[in-house]
């Protein structure tokens, strides 16, 4: 779904090779309709719908991905985000499914579906009837008395982005 590692580029490829390879049906037809005439015709046109059908499938993929990540960031119970040394930032999204979704974007970089750089999904694991646990490393705690979320990085305080007290709420009450 969203690892995007070797095997999804794959798929693309294979997707548009197999589309492109089915436009050299397109001078064929050509000739069996007109002969030579029409053979020449759908030689000419075959890389412009080639480069079409291309680009249908590419802005699919694009405006899909762009989609699925949106989706995955409005259902999340809450967001935090780290900066590390070089300015990166990190931010986790962890949903009351019991799913974080990890984006990681590199400094300078507009909040685009191009500035990704790795995308990831991590379990969520409840430490106890208070706070969570991702990735064995980053632990939030939630005070839904007093509205208060915080989040730690090895000791290390995070910003708390986005929470979604009802959500939250909802997921310390066993309604997962």
């Amino acid at each position: 779904m969203i690892e995007q590692g070797l095997g999804f580029y794959l798929i693309v490829f294979l997707i548009l090779s197999a589309l492109i390879i089915a436009t050299n049906l397109i001078p064929f037809y050509g000739f069996s309709r007109k002969r030579w005439k029409g053979l020449a015709i759908g030689c000419l046109v075959q890389p412009f719908i080639a480069a079409i059908i291309s680009l249908i499938v590419i802005c699919g993929v694009y405006f899909y991905q762009k989609y699925e990540f949106r989706s995955l960031r409005k259902a999340a119970m809450v967001s935090v985000k780290e900066m590390d040394a070089e300015g990166n930032a990190h931010f986790w999204h962890m949903k009351p499914d019991e799913e974080c979704f990890y984006e990681f974007r590199e400094k300078d970089t507009s909040f685009d579906y191009l500035s990704y750089i790795d995308v990831k999904l991590f379990d969520v694991v409840p430490l106890d009837s208070v706070s969570v646990c991702v990735d064995d490393h980053i632990v939030v705690k939630f005070d839904t008395e007093k509205r208060k979320v915080t989040a730690m990085d090895y000791d290390e305080p995070m910003e708390v982005v986005n929470v979604d007290w009802e959500k939250v709420e909802k997921y310390f009450q066993g309604g997962k």
